[in-house]
């Protein structure tokens, strides 16, 4: 792990202490965690990545590309033949890119942030809760875009979920009845895996 920019020099370095060996990813909407640590033991540092509006994180099996002025971060895994496994080498430029310990940096942020659509284990009745205890200027537009009660809907998504749910977007979070909650539940989650699946933010409506 180096950092070519020089932006995360001592992300990098706490990479390779670490052991230097992708354990596990974990998403959270808009937020990525990557935890490092050696073969067969538990992570000791984890990086959090948030791309923003115009972040990229490239792999490249064959010919890897001169690294830019926006590359906080490259990472390279050498070929297993054993496991018909290639060399590998990453890139990565994001808004945020910052380190640390899983218990002080994944723990407290994750529990931050509400039930992400796309993960098995999302508990609407986190977002329902959040909403019923939304102040009376929260309408449910906007608590769409709040990370804190729905992690990773963007404009795009609570627009179109709204609309399918047939949910006013000025309507206040904590008046709209359970009913009307679960129903736009099932259709973010309907249209944010379908989005997942297709490559596409627009899902089934290509």
């Amino acid at each position: 792990a180096t950092s070519p920019n020089k932006r995360f020099q001592a992300g990098a370095a706490a990479i390779v202490e670490a052991g230097g060996v992708l354990l596990s990813i974990e998403v959270h909407g808009k937020n990525m965690f990557y935890f490092f640590g050696r073969t067969g033991g538990r992570p000791s540092v984890v990086m959090h990545v948030h791309f923003g509006m115009a972040g990229r994180f490239g792999v490249y099996k064959a010919k890897e590309p001169e690294t830019t002025e926006k590359t906080r971060l490259r990472l390279e895994a050498a070929a297993d033949a054993k496991r018909g496994l290639p060399a590998l080498a990453a890139h990565l430029s994001a808004m945020t890119v910052r380190h640390g310990p899983p218990e002080e940096l994944y723990a407290p942020l994750a529990a931050k942030l509400g039930p992400d659509p796309l993960r098995g284990d999302a508990d609407p009745e986190r977002f329902f809760a959040k909403c019923a205890g939304a102040g009376a200027r929260k309408s449910i537009g906007l608590a769409l875009m709040d990370q804190r009660f729905l992690a990773g809907v963007g404009n795009i998504y609570r627009t179109e979920t709204l609309y399918e749910a047939g949910i006013h977007p000025e309507q206040r979070a904590s008046a709209l009845p359970r009913e009307d909650l679960a129903r736009l539940w099932a259709v973010v989650v309907r249209d944010m895996q379908d989005g997942f699946r297709l490559g596409s933010i627009w899902g089934r409506k290509k």
